[in-house]
C-alpha cells in the first residue's frame, strides 16, 4: 500500500502533529480510514516509540499524550500549586530557587501547550480525513487529558493522594467536577486507610441525602 503525504497547513510547517513542538521528520501511521500517511513528529514525541505499539493514529496520539503528561509531571505541577503571581513573589531565597522564579512558570506553560494541544484537521489533496477519538477527553483546571486513566495517575502523582481513594472520589463527584473530588481528598490524612474510609462513607450518605431532596 502506497504511504500518502497529509496537506499541512502554512503555518504548521515543520510543527509535530501530535504536541505543536518543532518538527524535521515524519513517521508512518495508519488512518480509521485504513490509509497509511506520513504524519509530522518531533524527536521527543518520536522517543517515546510509542509508534512501534499502535496500529492506528487514534491509538497514537493517545498514547503519545499519555506519556507527554507522564513525562511533564513536574513542569505541570508547578501549575497545580502555584499561580504566576504567587511564584514572583514567593520568598524562595537560594540560586536554584532563583533559576525556578525565573523560568518555572515559563516551564509550566510549555508542558501544559502541548498537553492540550490539538493537531491540525486531517486532509489529502484537499479531502478532510475523519479521526475518531476513541475516548472522551477528560479536563482538570486547563489541562486535558486523553484517557481518565492518565488523569487518575496525574493528579494522585501531583497532589500526593491515594490513587484508589481518589478514584472512590472521583466517581462519586464525576469526571466534570473533578477539582471538587481533588479538594475533598487532600482534607484526608492520606496515610490513614481507616479515616479514608470513614471519609467515603460520609460522603456516600451525604450524595444520599442529596439525591433524597431532589423533587
Amino acid at each position: 500500500m502506497d504511504v500518502l503525504n497529509l496537506d499541512i497547513p502554512f503555518d504548521c510547517r515543520f510543527t509535530c502533529w501530535f504536541c505543536g513542538e518543532g518538527s524535521h521528520q515524519t513517521i508512518v501511521t495508519t488512518l480509521v480510514t485504513h490509509q497509511m500517511v506520513n504524519i509530522p513528529i518531533c524527536d521527543e514525541c518520536k522517543s517515546y516509540r510509542c509508534h512501534n505499539e499502535a496500529s492506528s493514529l487514534v491509538r497514537l496520539e493517545k498514547l503519545i499524550k499519555d506519556k507527554i503528561v507522564k513525562q511533564s509531571a513536574k513542569a505541570l505541577s508547578i501549575g497545580a500549586n502555584w499561580t504566576e503571581k504567587e511564584l514572583q513573589e514567593s520568598e524562595l531565597i537560594g540560586s536554584a530557587f532563583d533559576g525556578f522564579k525565573k523560568s518555572g512558570w515559563r516551564m509550566f506553560l510549555i508542558a501544559r501547550d502541548r498537553v492540550n494541544y490539538s493537531g491540525w484537521e486531517l486532509s489529502i489533496d484537499g479531502v478532510t480525513i475523519e479521526n475518531t477519538a476513541e475516548d472522551e477527553n477528560f479536563e482538570f483546571d486547563g489541562l486535558t487529558f486523553t484517557s481518565f486513566i492518565s488523569m487518575l495517575d496525574y493528579l494522585s502523582s501531583t497532589f500526593s493522594l491515594n490513587k484508589e481513594f481518589l478514584e472512590q472520589v472521583l466517581t462519586l463527584y464525576g469526571d466534570n467536577r473533578a477539582i471538587e473530588a481533588v479538594k475533598f481528598c487532600r482534607l484526608v490524612p492520606n496515610e490513614s486507610k481507616s479515616e479514608r474510609d470513614k471519609a467515603l462513607e460520609d460522603l456516600i450518605e451525604s450524595f444520599k441525602e442529596k439525591e433524597a431532596l431532589k423533587p
